[in-house]
């Protein structure tokens, strides 16, 4: 349920369901009585807690949105919701309804944690309140996760300011706020950082560190970065010029399925078989 602004029943035969329930009560009736001792809040910690979440419960490892079990998570996350357990537990359960398909009442209460502070439940409420035109509303909420360090915000104002979404257009801020994304990791802001120098629409044209942001949001393994690489180091733009290079970072990105990627590799083989075959024929001339 983590959300970047724009620029994802099975049916479980009962007999079956039921074994395996037995066994995994079995498994779990061991000295340790640990997870028995969890508290509603803790279950839902330990069962729905996201990895972009500076305010998760690091007791427990983080979960991905595929991997939430419904069944555990949603009865937990309710009964710590009931109990009026916090902004974390209100953002957790938004995100199980979501997982589960309950759109309504997760952005109900996910409206709640982002009123209520979460920083998370704040940028990802932002992005919703965005798709249905209230950019101004977007920008102050992804204004707010951001000041509390959160990531996706940080990105969020970078695209934000890099459109003029809620605010007016700012290549400068644009380019803070990236910039901030992208030391925390995020490859997509690496990428769009680079494009911004790039370009040189919003800021004076940088190629040199255009290149240099494309290699590392490629080495984060950014398909989009590994195409764009390869361009700069065909014609020597930004970078010297490498034709080896740049087919490798072509068969790279070809290998991850773009197709664009896959045309260049196939014209700069070709080229190379020409050449060679040209060198061929003059060495027998001579």
């Amino acid at each position: 349920m983590e959300k970047r602004s724009t620029s994802g029943t099975r049916i479980i035969n009962a007999l079956f369901l039921a074994i395996v329930s037995l066994l995994a009560v079995a498994a779990i009736a061991l000295p340790s009585a640990r997870a028995a001792d969890l508290s509603a809040a803790e279950v839902c910690d330990r069962e729905a807690g996201s990895i972009f979440d500076l305010q998760r419960n690091q007791t427990f490892p983080a979960v991905s949105a595929e991997d939430i079990r419904i069944g555990v998570a949603l009865s937990a996350c309710r009964e710590a919701y009931n109990q009026k357990s916090g902004a974390r537990t209100e953002f957790q359960l938004a995100r199980v309804l979501d997982k589960a398909g309950q759109k309504t009442q997760s952005l109900r209460i996910l409206g709640e944690a982002a009123e209520h502070g979460h920083a998370l439940a704040m940028t990802n409420y932002a992005v919703l309140v965005g798709e249905q035109g209230d950019t101004a509303t977007e920008f102050a909420l992804n204004q707010k996760a951001a000041a509390a360090g959160n990531v996706l915000a940080a990105y969020n104002l970078g695209v934000s300011y890099r459109d003029g979404m809620g605010t007016p257009v700012n290549g400068k801020l644009a380019i803070e706020w990236f910039e901030r994304a992208s030391l925390a990791g995020d490859d997509v802001a690496a990428f769009n950082l680079a494009v911004i120098l790039d370009e040189g629409k919003l800021v004076p044209e940088d190629n040199a560190k255009a290149a240099k942001l494309y290699r590392l949001a490629a080495d984060r393994g950014n398909v989009d970065a590994m195409v764009n690489l390869g361009l700069m180091l065909e014609n020597g733009e930004g970078t010297a010029k490498g034709i080896p290079a740049a087919r490798a970072i072509f068969r790279k990105a070809a290998n991850e399925g773009d197709a664009f990627a896959e045309r260049k590799l196939a014209e700069l083989t070709g080229n190379d078989a020409l050449q060679t075959a040209m060198l061929g024929k003059t060495s027998r001339i001579k």
